[in-house]
């Protein structure tokens, strides 16, 4: 989608001080490396992902049973558990995230959805131990427009909603300073102002961080952050009022112009097909090129 304030920091030569804030963060989790040594930033993300799990856990307790701890992150923050190679970022837990302890659960439409994407690229059954999921808010709500209302009519409850966005999203930049891993948020935001302490976290700690890039399978990207539709509905294979969206998905077409079908009557690429072919180079190119933004 549009390159946002972030993407465009990512090219900041200025930035040097990646190596310091790495350093800064060892400090404050009391694993400080010895002195001329970089920090174990392997060590310093499962510290941060432990940490997040006891927050959210402590809000839950304490605050409101509403807020969704995600049982999957407990893999991440083991020893010997998995790094993820891309982390998808939600708005917050529905009816099912809820219900399972799960983010982007797989008995879901949209979770359902993402899985197959992501297994055909990298495996059947690897969702889980390549994409870190995420929220923007921990705070279960059936839409999110509840969030909203959660908000307004409770300030205690909207004060440690507010500080559970700020939290989420300087783990999510932590991790990419951490392990230069992207970050794609899934979901067009209305524009109002549920999210802002969330993103307004996020941009000052990429920015205390650096604006560290991020690698994907070898390549450098533009920059970390790429916001895009959700799986629901298929939106992600979409057209929609993006420009630059729109040229990416064409030349993904463009270039797999032979695959009888994958272009539908309205221009969009054909989930089904897609998904169903279980082809993992055609699925990598879309993510590369139309979610990335990578194709050229």
């Amino acid at each position: 989608m549009a390159v946002s304030s972030i993407d465009a920091a990512a090219t900041d030569p200025s930035a040097t001080n990646h190596e310091a804030e790495l350093r800064r963060l060892s400090v404050i989790l009391g694993d400080v490396p010895p002195a001329g040594a970089r920090p174990d930033v392997v060590s310093l993300f499962r510290t941060r992902v432990a940490e997040h799990g006891e927050r959210v856990r402590h809000l839950r307790d304490s605050v409101s049973p509403l807020f969704v701890i995600n049982g999957d992150l407990a893999s991440y923050s083991a020893e010997d558990g998995p790094l993820p190679t891309l982390i998808l970022v939600g708005d917050n837990p529905g009816r099912r995230e809820y219900e399972q302890s799960v983010y982007l659960c797989v008995q879901g439409r949209a979770g359902a959805m993402a899985h197959s994407f992501f297994d055909g690229i990298f495996g059947a059954g690897s969702f889980r131990s390549k994409v870190m999921v995420l929220n923007k808010s921990s705070f279960h709500t059936p839409r999110t427009v509840g969030l909203t209302e959660a908000m307004r009519d409770d300030p205690a409850l909207a004060e440690a909603i507010r500080r559970d966005q700020e939290e989420n999203a300087r783990l999510i930049a932590d991790s990419v300073a951490l392990l230069g891993v992207p970050v794609v948020t899934i979901g067009m935001e209305s524009g109002g102002t549920s999210f802002q302490s969330f993103r307004k976290s996020l941009e000052a700690r990429y920015r205390a961080h650096g604006n560290p890039s991020a690698i994907f399978q070898g390549k450098r990207l533009a920059g970390p952050f790429r916001k895009v539709p959700h799986f629901s509905l298929s939106k992600i294979f979409c057209r929609n009022a993006d420009p630059a969206w729109n040229a990416a998905l064409e030349r993904f077409l463009a270039r797999h112009a032979a695959v009888a079908g994958l272009r539908t009557d309205n221009g969009n690429v054909s989930s089904k097909l897609l998904l169903g072919l279980g082809d993992g180079a055609l699925l990598a190119d879309y993510l590369d090129t139309v979610i990335l933004g990578n194709g050229g």
